[in-house]
């Protein structure tokens, strides 16, 4: 099913720009030829984040071999699952999700295609407009902002190898009009930059962790620029979405439930989701869970308002929102252990200064004999990536 609505992408789209990338463009032709280049799979692709088409070919590659597809970052581990994902399931999400421990979220194609549907009609997506890539493309956010509309719409995207001011600026100057799916520290720095102002941006769209509404009235302000927010999960997709043209009236909004979502609150209080977009399962359940037949009881704690509008109250969940990306627990304290240095590791959040960065890493430890925290913090940033590095740390024992 996705790799046939690929074939068409491609037959509609063939000479046209799919990919801009510095100074190079990749038609949606050479893309499909560097597809043809993949040997053939005959179990669970992992595809890795990198410069150019690599990343989008190999999940095409693995739709048509039938496989699913495993979006990990360039320098990630290798994902360990603890079953094999059915041969119905095209791709896994492994992410720590709310609960803070790593695992693989399945979905089938029908979901990926639902989400997306529902995705393109709220923002206007299509072959007509022009994507930032500013965002991780192996994360749930970038995947279906980003991947999906590529291959399936022919929206074409524009890759940037780090946000930085003056690299999204040419962006902007580059495509009139584009769509900016961010995160809300990029939407800070660039604000505080002044890039934004008459930037041209068609969407200004922010996910990952929640958009402070000072920040979001401060760009409305001075760029008279409408950030969108956007609410969704790896589990069921896109939830909900701030459609008004000027900044929301409370911080704890988070948008109109999209249409063919339903929700409702239970009787603790936490969102639950019903949708065509719900993926199948996780390949390790939990007790507490509640995902599958369509329905996915979120860990976030939330009401619907007199005027429909979804509002946060809070979350359950155990995962590290650090700038948009959940970082497991878990796996902190496991790449501590790994190291030697510690007999003990315990690792939480903490709020962060910095409302954009929403939350921080802490790890208290307790020092194997002979080591010191300077040599466990070098440990640390060889076996984690840097946002999973804790940037607080105290000695116990």
């Amino acid at each position: 099913m996705l790799y046939r609505q690929w074939l068409e992408t491609v037959e509609r789209h063939a000479g046209r720009t799919a990919v801009f990338e510095g100074g190079r463009r990749w038609s949606f032709a050479e893309i499909h030829t560097a597809v043809e280049g993949i040997e053939t799979a005959s179990g669970p692709v992992i595809a890795r984040t990198g410069p150019g088409v690599g990343f989008p070919a190999a999940v095409i590659a693995a739709w048509r071999d039938g496989q699913a597809v495993i979006p990990v970052e360039a320098g990630a581990a290798e994902p360990r699952l603890t079953r094999q994902p059915g041969p119905e399931i095209r791709l896994v999400k492994y992410t720590p999700g709310a609960s803070g421990v790593p695992r693989g979220v399945f979905l089938t194609g029908p979901q990926l295609l639902a989400d997306l549907r529902r995705i393109a009609t709220a923002m206007e997506l299509g072959p007509g407009r022009v994507n930032l890539g500013v965002i991780s493309p192996a994360h749930s956010y970038g995947f279906s902002n980003l991947i999906l509309p590529l291959v399936i719409l022919g929206m074409p995207l524009s890759i940037v190898p780090a946000p930085f001011p003056r690299v999204v600026e040419a962006e902007f100057r580059r495509h009139p009009g584009i769509v900016v799916p961010a995160v809300p520290p990029m939407w800070r720095a660039w604000l505080k930059s002044g890039v934004l102002t008459d930037a041209g941006i068609g969407l200004a769209v922010s996910a990952g962790s929640p958009l402070p509404i000072e920040l979001e009235r401060e760009v409305f302000a001075s760029a008279g620029l409408k950030i969108h927010n956007f609410y969704g999960a790896s589990e069921c997709g896109a939830i909900a979405y701030d459609d008004s043209s000027s900044p929301r009236v409370s911080a704890d909004v988070l948008g109109r439930p999209l249409p063919g979502v339903d929700l409702a609150i239970d009787d603790d209080a936490r969102i639950r989701v019903s949708s065509d977009a719900v993926a199948d399962s996780y390949d390790l359940s939990r007790p507490d869970d509640h995902l599958g037949g369509g329905v996915y009881q979120t860990r976030d704690l939330g009401f619907l308002d007199a005027d429909g509008l979804l509002r946060l109250r809070g979350t359950t969940g155990g995962a590290i929102n650090v700038a948009g990306r959940k970082v497991s627990p878990a796996k902190v304290e496991a790449a501590l252990l790994e190291t030697g240095l510690v007999t003990h590791a315990a690792v939480h959040a903490v709020p962060s200064r910095d409302p954009e960065r929403f939350e921080e890493i802490a790890a208290t430890v307790v020092l194997a004999a002979g080591a010191n925290l300077d040599s466990l913090k070098s440990a640390a940033v060889g076996r984690l990536q840097l946002w999973e590095v804790p940037r607080h740390w105290r000695t116990d024992g």
